[in-house]
């Protein structure tokens, strides 16, 4: 299990409107171990836009990651974060308690486990690309949680500009994507399935 948790210098959990640090534990023979740190820093953000490109390029990061820990989170960075399928987790002062509870919790299903070139192609431009959820989905993971470790990286991405899916729904958390300067539109095909295509909105 990997469990991400935003400390401060001091190595205590911290709120997201202050400067810190991402740091990825996983529980290995019985213990936690830091296997990964990323410097994140939401404080000095002037717009949604940096919210987004900041949110997502850590986001990118952190593999099989569905647990996020902090001591306090409200409005956009909620939103966001639920909305890209993570469970969102409170508390204070040293991180093993909040990882022990964590891990003591009702285990859900693993997300995809193959890797992520079975279901993204590049486009015929620089920063298009094309993702099949349904194949993703009939692979065996379940609908959020692909559709987060398989999008998010993409939009992520500085040189996005076009990204095409092949659904058999709208994932819920695209109703969010015009406060990210992000839109959407999708069309019925013969087959049933949707053709959803995501694009930057005019700046």
């Amino acid at each position: 299990m990997n469990i991400a948790v935003f400390l401060d210098r001091q190595g205590q959990v911290a709120p997201l409107t202050a400067p810190g640090t991402v740091t990825l534990f996983s529980r290995e023979h019985g213990r936690w171990q830091i296997v990964q740190k990323i410097a994140f820093d939401l404080s000095s953000c002037t717009s949604l836009d940096v919210f987004r490109e900041r949110t997502l390029a850590m986001l990118a990061q952190l593999p099989a990651c569905r647990h996020f820990v902090t001591r306090d989170v409200h409005g956009a960075p909620r939103a966001w974060f639920d909305g890209l399928g993570l469970t969102l987790w409170q508390c204070t002062g040293a991180p093993e308690p909040a990882l022990d509870t964590i891990a003591q919790q009702p285990v859900a299903p693993e997300a995809v486990t193959l890797p992520p070139q079975a279901f993204v192609r590049s486009g015929a431009e620089l920063g298009e690309f094309y993702v099949d959820l349904i194949a993703a989905r009939q692979a065996g993971a379940d609908d959020i949680h692909t559709a987060k470790l398989l999008l998010v990286p993409l939009l992520g991405r500085a040189e996005f500009t076009r990204l095409e899916l092949r659904c058999d729904h709208v994932p819920k958390w695209f109703a969010r994507l015009a406060d990210y300067h992000l839109q959407y539109h999708s069309t019925p095909l013969d087959d049933g399935t949707l053709r959803v295509v995501v694009t930057k909105t005019a700046s």
